[in-house]
Order: structure tokens, then sequence, then C-alpha cells
């Protein structure tokens, strides 16, 4: 039998929340209803009023004044779950000027970084990993999980929203069942083509389900899912207009390097010595370099023993004129990256992370290949002289105009506005 996590809502007095495990392997969650009356729904899928005894639910609770919208994004620690989020919550201002948006998530510097640029406070939920830990680590987890629970449930009675968004992470599956025990109508969703263990756990208790690739689809059985893309900043999205040409032979060609959250050593080690073996078959390059947590000076002095022309920073908060500016991006095959280059127009070389979780990018770079806009390679099989005579190939322009074509056809540059539509659609009556 797999581990069963089985989550129950209690009164507010308490915040309480029960945990069974059994099992050894996998985690299925049960949300109980008669525990926390006010999520039984109607089969038209209506929450129903608390039962007396229970504190009212988020629904019932009066807008603030002059608020008629609010809403709360769950995020997890990493740029890739923070920017969709950013984008959405960009979308949602947009269209609807008075709208309340939040985000919450597990502790994390970076991500409090980033929304701390663009004026958002990261509310913090208690949180911890499941996948890629040893059983012991898996036991202690749950309880943190628990806490969060409770934890959540506190911080979304203080100022409730009325709709909450997960986007996977550890502390959205706490934020996620705090919102359903409360009455709040709840989405998910998932941007990777092997759907991560959050939203899977979570899905059975989302109200609509969202995906970045309809590929996705299957993971989440018989329930509808709405294929929408990957949210993308509207500066971002903005490219997906703008004409691409082909690099000649009048000036260098440009390459983006984009380090992921845990990818930037192996991407500083190879690439510089790549692009030197690029320079000896004749194709003349310069380098815009991400190194994220690795210090600039020393991926710039790797560029300078390469011979290879080269800027390095540690983060690029411009990122689109980056894609503006750049003939190929080499990055690791997050589905944000994935997205950003496609609307971009730009062809890829996508290096998959070898340890992410049930080793999704792999399944993400497979459908960037198979639709013919970039290359694919395994850290493993990486052999730098091999892959120079791929890479030169595919900068010769007409490889080069049908990779960006490519690219393009992979693109949905208005997922955000989409979202924020259909979230419209599934709150109708309900603000």
């Amino acid at each position: 039998m797999p581990p069963q996590l089985r989550v129950n809502g209690a009164a507010a007095a308490s915040d309480d929340v029960h945990v069974d495990v059994m099992g050894r392997e996998g985690f299925r969650v049960v949300l109980h209803a008669g525990a926390a009356p006010e999520i039984a729904e109607h089969h038209r899928g209506d929450a129903q009023s608390p039962s007396r005894g229970h504190d009212a639910t988020i629904a019932d609770r009066p807008c603030p004044t002059g608020v008629s919208r609010r809403v709360l994004i769950a995020v997890g620690p990493t740029a890739g779950h923070v920017y969709p989020g950013l984008a959405i919550a960009e979308a949602y201002r947009s269209a609807y000027p008075d709208v309340e948006v939040r985000f919450a998530g597990a502790p994390d510097p970076l991500a409090a970084r980033l929304l701390g640029q663009r004026g958002y406070t990261l509310e913090t939920v208690r949180a911890s990993q499941l996948v890629n830990v040893g059983p012991l680590s898996r036991l202690a987890a749950l309880g943190r999980v628990l806490t969060g629970v409770a934890q959540a449930r506190r911080l979304l009675r203080a100022r409730p929203p009325r709709l909450v968004l997960g986007l996977g992470g550890y502390a959205s599956g706490a934020i996620v069942l705090a919102a359903r025990t409360l009455g709040a109508r709840v989405a998910l969703h998932e941007a990777n083509v092997l759907p991560g263990l959050a939203n899977r756990l979570l899905a059975p208790f989302a109200h609509r389900v969202y995906l970045g690739f309809a590929a996705a689809a299957p993971a989440f059985g018989r329930r509808e899912a709405v294929v929408i893309g990957h949210p993308v900043r509207a500066d971002v999205a903005a490219l997906g207009t703008e004409r691409r040409a082909a690099p000649g032979p009048e000036r260098l060609v440009r390459v983006l390097v984009v380090s992921s959250t845990r990818g930037e050593a192996f991407l500083a080690d190879r690439v510089p010595t790549l692009l030197a073996a690029l320079e000896r078959r004749g194709v003349a390059v310069e380098a815009l370099h991400q190194s994220g947590r690795l210090s600039a000076d020393a991926v710039a002095h790797r560029y300078r023993l390469a011979g290879v022309k080269a800027t390095v920073a540690p983060y690029l908060d411009e990122i689109a004129s980056a894609y503006r500016w750049a003939d190929l991006v080499v990055a690791r095959s997050g589905a944000g990256t994935i997205a950003e280059a496609a609307v971009a127009g730009v062809p890829a070389l996508l290096v998959p992370l070898t340890d992410a979780a049930g080793d999704h990018q792999a399944a993400n770079a497979a459908t960037v290949s198979a639709a013919g806009a970039g290359i694919v390679v395994r850290e493993a099989e990486w052999d730098g002289e091999e892959l120079a005579g791929r890479v030169a190939s595919l900068l010769e322009a007409p490889a080069w105009t049908a990779a960006a074509a490519a690219a393009r056809g992979l693109a949905r540059p208005h997922a955000a506005a989409r979202l924020v539509a259909d979230c419209e659609a599934l709150m109708a009556g309900r603000w």
C-alpha cells in the first residue's frame, strides 16, 4: 500500500491537522470534508456554508474597502516559480487594476529578492522537501508540512484571499490545502511535461488545473486540465511580435548563457571551451553569461583563458533585452527558460539538470528537440568538439531560421492573460 498522507482540517480555534502515514513509497493526500465541513461540496462544485461551531469560510468574509478581487499566489523557491507568478500578477493588474495580489511560499532569499524588486512581500510558510530525500527525511518533512498547513490557515484567515493559485514547490501543498479548508477557490499551474509531486497530490483538490505542456495532461488522469502554456512577463511576451534575423558574417554570433538555480557550475566549466571550439571552426562569437551564485570574476576568467569575448553578470534582471540580443541560448531546460526562448524565437542548446526531480528537465528538453527548435545534450554525453560541430551547423542561416521558426511554434506569449481570463470565469459570482 502506498503511504497515505491524511490531512484533516480542524476547527479554527486550534488549527490542528492530523496525518497518517502508511507504506514505504509514494504519497497520497486525502482531505476529509467531514473534519472540515466548510469544504464539502455539492455535485456542481459549490462550497457549502460551514456548519455551526466552525469559523466562517473565506468566501463569507467581506472584501476590504476598495478591493473587489483578492488573489494569493503560492510560489516555490526558484526564479522558475517566481517569474510566472509575477507574470500572472502583472496580467491580473493589467486587466483589473483594483486586484489585491499577494505571494506566499517557503522562506527563500532569492524569491524574496525577486518579489521585493517588484513591490511584493513573500509571506512565508514552513515547508520541506519530499522528493530526492531518504525515508527518514520524508517522515521528518511530513511534520513540517503539518506545521505549514496550520501556519497557512492563520495567514489566510488574517487577510482572506478568495482565489489561491499554486505554482508548485514545497510550500504550495500547505497553502493550497489550507485554502480549501477555508473555502477559497484553488487553481494550479503545472509548468513541466512531467508534473511535480506537489501538483500531482493537490490536483484532486483544485477547481482548475492549468498546464504548460499538453503532454502533461495524462498525469492528471480524467481530471479536466486547461493547456495555456507558461506565463511570461509582458516585456518577454512583447518579443513575440519582433522580427528576427539569422546571424551573419557582419557581426559576432551572440550566445546567451542562462544558469539555473543549481546548474551554474557545469555551464561555467564547459561553455567557454565550447565557444572556443566554435571559433576554431570559423564561427566568431561573444557571450553574455549569467553566473548565478558563482563568482562572476571567476567565470569571466575562464572565458579569458579560452580566448572568448564575454560579459559575465551574477544575474540578468533585464532578461527580455538579453533574449532580444541573443542568437543562441545555452541553458538548463526549466519550463520558464524554454517558454521565454520560444517567445523570443531563439534556438537553444539545452543541458537538462541531472538531478531534477523525476528527470523532468529531460522531458521538457525533448519537446524542444522534437520540434526542431534546438539541440539537447546530457551532461554525461557532453563532447565539446562534437557538440561544437552541431552548434556550428545550427548557426548557419537556413538551419537557424528553421529552428527560430520552430521555437516560435512552441510559444504561447499570452498564457498569463489566458489564465486570468479563465480564473475570472471560475470565480464568476464569487468575488
